[in-house]
């Protein structure tokens, strides 16, 4: 016996080794020894049976959260194929955060930074991009990543922080279960069930640069379930010194649910949102305080409207069909933006301007209108005792009006299959499979397979390997951009090679443990992905004044890296702390050659270079592939803490690390962002006045030890904003 024993345990250790080995090059386990090898070491420490001696019901009962973004099936979170963050209602309680962006600091290794105040960056491995194209963004399932250029308009979603039930992480490629985009991962905001609202609740936020008020109300019937929420959010901005970044964001949510029968319900959502948000940049060199004059003060406006309707199904069989229908439309007035910068800029110096030109023929006014029309049909079979497939399809339309980027509006007809198998080898060994068939619209069809084996050494110790793939589409203003302005600082036209989807392949060892007498949970993964294709801009893809630039696939990239999310709860639950530490190394070579790479075409401006080839060679080697390493921070860390007292008051506290870091497509000259190490502190009282009935008052103070970090910035006269200590006061009335 005792041997048989000691021969499991070698079995069960080699075949971690292995697979470890294979799944990861040498030369990460010597960069990040540790922290790969940690996990073996904690599986070595623990008990390891023969598969037949684990009792399978264990794995039902496990106190770990149920997730169903990773796979599109309800599942414990030690049998998702992949490595997942989830963000309750305690620990955005407990943040003191007034976003969904801010929240994503809790994430290990995710970006969030902020253009301004009014446009937040959230992004993984290097995209930290103002737009951030290459990752997905759901709400409830329904994606809000809009054309035409892919990103998230994050201060405009229709949608208030006190509606979400959790937010759901998903921290790795996702293409096969949310198709293309979900390239460094998803973002999935699960809002609360319309019979999560019996009653009403009213809530009011005010600082010396907050204002925050929304009401909710909501009843569950013996057929019928509704809520409501209306509100506004607004924000006086960073720094009115040098940026005009106020904001004003009206909302409106409703969802009602329809169960008239035992198998079925109708899912109904609506929502809207409509805004004020200011524009504009101060150029610190002038000294009669006028803004940049490309960039003037002004104000712009942003509008939000979404319907979703879902019927679901529970057939005689438990098997369960969902139809999904949603409607999304975006729009945004900008009354003033620059569209030749050496116009606009005579209001510096008359030698800008041309005779017989007026400052005023360098700007126009700008409306963008974009739309989504989707349906999907997604089926759910028990296949047999240890068998679950998920499988559908849908269709998509988008349609993006960009005056100055599209010369004719855009529309795009995408269509999707999907499968994905959770097979319980044993009662101890858990495969997952499936892939997504798209085709984009744009004449390519991309297939994006992944894999995981999940392997409970006990009921509570589970190791995962996967692999897994993923794609991005071109968005439209990558495809058709066709623009003779200087809207983005050049001239551009159409790209002069087809573009093709970009590619990443994503290899993980993961290891997942409860330590239950402690009150311990430790997630921690080691990765590779390797990224193909990317669509980077093709400088001076023409010769010919005014030298205007496109894009080309043109990067290869490699993100490498550790990241681990470890909880702690005491007191029955009521109080915990969250820490997330990642690190991160990234690197970068052309995968193909930009058009004008080795012109000897002379330069426009010979003081500098003499050929245009030069210039580009130098653009991409200096200004952007040696700075590479600088587009995710080394090191960065969070640390979530929320102590209960006596029932009635909480306290909590937040810090936040992060190590150095550049936006990726900047000149060196532009100030990276700095080390940032940032404390945020709440404080709060419950008042009980009935049954079911309270009052909550709550104190936030951000960057409480006034840390001097800047911000996300292109140019300098952002990139050089501090981020402030800002407080406010919180009141929030339940009845």
């Amino acid at each position: 016996m005792l041997a048989n024993k000691i021969l499991i345990r070698v079995s069960c250790a080699s075949s971690i080794y292995l697979a470890g080995r294979s799944l990861f090059q040498s030369r990460l386990v010597n960069q990040l020894r540790l922290p790969v090898l940690l996990p073996v070491l904690l599986l070595w420490a623990q008990p390891c049976p023969a598969e037949e001696q684990i009792v399978s019901e264990d794995y039902y009962f496990q106190e770990l959260p149920v997730v169903l973004t990773a796979s599109r099936l309800r599942q414990p979170l030690s049998e998702s194929p992949g490595a997942m963050v989830v963000i309750g209602r305690d620990m955005i309680r407990a943040s003191g955060f007034r976003s969904v962006p801010e929240l994503m600091r809790l994430v290990p290794g995710m970006y969030v930074g902020f253009a301004d105040a009014n446009r937040p960056v959230v992004s993984f491995h290097g995209s930290a991009d103002e737009l951030a194209r290459r990752m997905q963004i759901l709400i409830d399932g329904r994606s809000v990543y809009l054309p035409p250029h892919g990103g998230v308009s994050w201060a405009d979603l229709p949608l208030l922080l006190e509606d979400i039930e959790r937010i759901e992480v998903v921290r790795g490629p996702s293409s096969a279960s949310h198709g293309t985009n979900s390239f460094y991962g998803v973002i999935n905001i699960i809002t609360k069930d319309a019979l999560g609202q019996d009653g009403g609740s009213v809530s009011v936020t005010r600082g010396a640069a907050t204002s925050d008020a929304s009401a909710r109300l909501g009843r569950v019937g013996e057929f019928y379930d509704y809520r409501f929420s209306v509100g506004y959010r607004s924000d006086q901005g960073l720094d009115n010194t040098a940026l005009n970044d106020h904001n004003l964001t009206n909302v409106f949510n409703f969802r009602s649910n329809y169960h008239p029968l035992a198998g079925d319900n109708v899912d109904v959502q609506l929502g809207s949102s409509n805004g004020v948000y200011g524009l504009g940049i101060l150029d610190v060199n002038l000294r009669n305080g006028l803004s940049r004059p490309e960039d003037p003060f002004r104000d712009t406006r942003a509008n939000s409207d979404f319907m979703q309707m879902s019927w679901r199904h529970v057939w005689p069989t438990n098997d369960e069909s969902k139809l999904t229908y949603s409607h999304t439309t975006h729009s945004s007035l900008d009354p003033s933006i620059c569209i030749n910068a050496r116009i606009c800029q005579g209001l510096q110096s008359a030698i800008f301007l041309k005779p017989g030109e007026k400052i005023t023929d360098g700007f126009t006014k700008l409306t963008v209108k974009n739309q989504r029309n989707e349906l999907e049909l997604q089926n759910t079979t028990q296949l047999g005792e240890n068998n679950r497939l998920v499988w559908g399809g849908g269709v998509r339309r988008d349609y993006a009006d960009y005056p100055l980027l599209l010369v004719i509006p855009r529309t795009i007809n995408v269509w999707q299959l999907f499968a994905h198998d959770e097979w319980r080898v044993t009662p101890a060994t858990v495969l997952n499979v499936g892939t997504m068939l798209e085709n984009n619209g744009m004449g390519h069809q991309n297939n994006s397979p992944r894999a995981s084996l999940n392997y409970h050494f006990t009921p509570r110790h589970t190791v995962r390997l996967g692999v897994s793939t993923a794609t991005r589409s071109p968005v439209m203003s990558e495809a058709f951009i066709d623009a003779n302005n200087t809207i983005l600082g050049g001239g551009y036209v159409l790209p002069l090679t087809p573009l093709k989807p970009e590619k990443v392949f994503s290899k993980e060892i993961g290891y997942l443990g409860e330590f239950r007498s402690v009150g311990v949970t430790v997630d921690t993964r080691a990765y590779i992905e390797q990224v193909s294709d990317l669509v980077w801009w093709d400088k001076y893809a023409v010769t010919v004044a005014p030298y205007p630039d496109s894009f080309k696939n043109l990067i290869s990239a490699e993100y490498r890296g550790v990241d681990a999310t470890v909880k702690l709860q005491w007191d029955e639950g009521r109080s915990f702390a969250v820490l997330g530490y990642a690190y991160q190394q990234a690197s970068a070579s052309l995968g193909s050659t930009p058009t004008q790479y080795y012109s000897t075409v002379p330069d426009p401006d010979p003081a500098s270079y003499a050929t245009v080839g030069d210039r580009v060679r130098a653009f991409y080697n200096i200004e952007y592939l040696n700075n590479f390493f600088q587009t995710v921070p080394k090191n960065s860390a969070s640390l979530l803490l929320s102590q209960s007292f006596a029932g009635s008051w909480q306290f909590s506290a937040g810090y936040y690390y992060r190590e150095l870091m550049r936006v990726g497509d900047v000149s060196p000259d532009v100030t990276p962002e700095t080390v940032m190490r940032r404390l945020d502190l709440r404080l709060a009282k419950t008042f009980k006045y009935g049954k079911g009935r309270d009052v909550e008052v709550a104190a936030v103070v951000q960057n409480a030890t006034r840390d001097n970090y800047t911000k996300y910035g292109t140019i300098n006269e952002v990139a050089q904003v501090l981020f402030s200590r800002r407080g406010w006061l919180t009141a929030n009335l339940n009845f």
